[in-house]
């Protein structure tokens, strides 16, 4: 039995450690090298979900750096960036532009139900623009004119269409 509770307890504990790992990382800024290492350990631990919020959270903050930068009519580079996020934790990333954490939550609300969505699609980055760009973009292909090609009228996904049916047959 004793065996049997240690067992348990060792379980629980390696479970609540690897639960909590990805929140107690940190992003290293001191260099490229260990900037790239603190994304691979962040891409690593985190969930499909999580890895999107904390993507699109990196994205805006490089987004606000080269904003703030441009009015205040300086250059903003890698190592500004770099220097901003050393240290930081998942939590702060994802709240840095957004401290009231609605955009994170949002984002992982988004990225849940595109996981239930589509459960094999591999994780991609997507925001609410470039989404429905992309629909848009479908349908209006979907759903075109039809296009003129060498002289010849083709449908959208590039069938002929037969000309002779407007035409007065010859005799």
């Amino acid at each position: 039995m004793l065996k049997l509770t240690v067992a348990v307890l060792a379980i629980a504990l390696a479970g609540t450690a690897g639960a909590a790992g990805w929140r107690d990382l940190k992003i290293d800024g001191t260099s490229e090298a260990a900037f790239q290492q603190s994304l691979a350990a962040f891409s690593e631990e985190l969930s499909r979900e999580r890895n999107q919020v904390f993507t699109a959270a990196l994205m805006d903050i490089w987004l606000k750096g080269t904003n703030d930068a441009k009015a205040d009519q300086r250059e903003y580079t890698v190592s500004d960036y770099h220097s901003q996020l050393d240290g930081l934790s998942y939590d702060q990333v994802v709240t840095f532009t957004d401290p009231s954490g609605e955009t994170a939550k949002q984002r992982y609300e988004d990225a849940k139900r595109s996981k239930i969505a589509n459960p094999a699609q591999p994780a991609v980055l997507a925001t609410p623009g470039q989404s429905s760009r992309t629909i848009a973009a479908h349908n209006e292909l979907d759903q075109g004119e039809l296009m003129k090609t060498r002289g010849n009228q083709v449908t959208h996904d590039g069938r002929p269409i037969n000309q002779d049916e407007n035409r007065a047959q010859p005799k």
